[in-house]
């Protein structure tokens, strides 16, 4: 230890620009040097590694390719991250891939974990952040193999039945100290576990300043007119995400001629290349035999989102299911742009109802296409809507207050 500073190794899986890695991104921007020394493990350089160095945050970066960033991506570049087989010998053939390309990653995970030790004497770490699935299992083997003291930063809520398991096991392991969670629908799956401290997600709002000069870069590249209503979502296209709840409104609203001569829907975002299936690919067929394609944008992925989300008019997330708390949510609202969705998880927690955007019971599209018509007609409410959620992401979100509650926690992990 130098100067009292505490040696911490964050590991991370995600390395595209998905919540994750733009959170930690932010953790590592606002952190105290004088009180914590950041090492990042990663599985390899990308979007994630070039906005540190970007930022003049790169230092200690360690790259091992050992630890993969999803357990069924392909354990060697020129292998396929999908392929659509169809067909009952096609499924099987997917399910083998699938399931080749996990046990060749659970085993790469194994050798990292043992081998684990060396790079903590030889960084001399004195407590591992783990920010993902991957990095939280990989990082609780590790901590109760080598005696190094972990934290979990929890971004996500276990769906399936054998992960619920293993997690919620994991995490009453001595090693793991405390378990960060970024919403109170995420700490729900840890039943009560007293190691459980509930610090929102954070973002610098400076960087999301509809007042700020910018061009119109989906207005522009698409030629919509200024005077559109553009009603869009940004983020993986994957099922969870309710996409097809998106396409219903959509559909319903454009039944209305009026409507649409003067509004487009958008979808900022890919399905990520080692998903067994492409989502986007299967809505955008859907949209295409529902008539309505040409009122629907994909753009595809994006490296920087934040170039399109100032030409929103209304953010629709559409999320079925807990999801944790979204980074696009608090995002577009320091765009001042209000939000429609469902009332479940953390997008509850960070829409005020009303004030900042629009819940509908959860599952309830009739309701929510109701909310996103009001919002079309009226464009008072949405100015008004749209300047409240910017002030509550002032007052609740900004991101270096929320890495000096993060940091506490750290320091205290490492004393326990």
């Amino acid at each position: 230890m130098e100067n009292g500073e505490k040696r911490v190794l964050f590991i991370n899986h995600s390395v595209r620009d998905g919540g994750p890695g733009r959170s930690l991104f932010y953790i590592l921007k606002h952190l105290n040097r004088s009180a914590i020394r950041p090492f990042v493990l990663v599985p390899r350089d990308d979007i994630f590694s070039e906005r540190l160095k970007e930022h003049g945050i790169y230092r200690d970066i360690i790259v091992d390719p050992r630890f993969p960033d999803g357990l069924f991506r392909p354990f060697w570049s020129g292998l396929p991250g999908r392929v659509k087989w169809r067909g009952h010998i096609g499924r099987i053939l997917s399910g083998l891939m699938k399931a080749t390309y996990a046990a060749a990653n659970i085993a790469k995970i194994t050798a990292l974990v043992l081998t684990f030790g060396k790079l903590i004497r030889e960084r001399r770490i004195d407590l591992v952040h783990c920010n993902g699935t991957i990095a939280k299992i990989t990082g609780a083997f590790a901590g109760m193999l080598h005696g190094v003291p972990v934290v979990w930063h929890v971004r996500n809520i276990q769906q399936t039945p054998f992960m619920k398991f293993l997690i919620t096991r994991l995490a009453r392991a001595e090693a793991v100290k405390r378990i960060i969670c970024v919403s109170e629908a995420t700490a729900v799956q840890f039943g009560g576990n007293p190691k459980v401290r509930v610090i929102h997600n954070g973002i610098d709002p400076e960087e999301f300043d509809p007042a700020a000069p910018r061009a119109k870069t989906l207005r522009r590249e698409y030629s919509i007119p200024d005077g559109a209503v553009v009603v869009g979502n940004a983020g993986r296209v994957v099922p969870r995400k309710g996409y097809g709840h998106f396409i219903e409104v959509a559909a319903v609203l454009l039944k209305d001629p009026e409507l649409r001569s003067n509004l487009k829907f958008v979808i900022v975002g890919d399905t990520p290349g080692f998903f067994t299936g492409n989502h986007l690919s299967e809505i955008k067929e859907k949209v295409e035999r529902m008539g309505i394609a040409d009122s629907f944008i994909f753009t595809g992925f994006r490296r920087n989102v934040t170039d399109c989300l100032p030409d929103f008019d209304i953010f629709i997330i559409p999320s079925n299911y807990p999801d944790p708390f979204p980074r696009s949510v608090i995002e577009a609202m320091c765009f001042a742009i209000p939000v429609v969705g469902f009332a479940i998880g953390g997008i509850e927690e960070s829409v005020e109802d009303g004030v900042t955007g629009l819940l509908s019971p959860p599952g309830d599209t009739r309701h929510m296409t109701e909310n996103v018509r009001r919002l079309i007609e009226n464009g008072d409410m949405r100015k008004a809507m749209g300047s409240a959620a910017r002030k509550r992401v002032h007052a609740l979100y900004r991101a270096s207050e929320k890495t000096a509650e993060i940091q506490s926690v750290l320091l205290e992990a490492a004393e326990v």
